[in-house]
């Protein structure tokens, strides 16, 4: 379980340093798209697919103790 936790907890502070990083970007731009703004952009869309399936197993898991009576 400290696994899953630290993988779901890893997966949330890389999508939080993503969103800031599209942030960042965007000033430094001025609002403007960029290449840089796309990168950040696409960094941030890998980041919350990661951080989705690091919910997703977490789900899996809780359902799964909830099944055996664990919770």
């Amino acid at each position: 379980m400290d696994n899953l936790v630290d993988s779901l907890n890893k997966a949330y502070h890389d999508f939080v340093a993503a969103a800031a990083n599209v942030l960042e970007a965007k000033e430094s731009a001025g609002s403007q798209k960029t290449i840089a703004t796309d990168n950040a952009l696409e960094k941030f869309k890998q980041k919350l697919e990661l951080f989705r399936v690091a919910c997703d197993q977490a789900e899996e898991f809780v359902e799964s103790v909830k099944q055996c009576g664990g919770l």
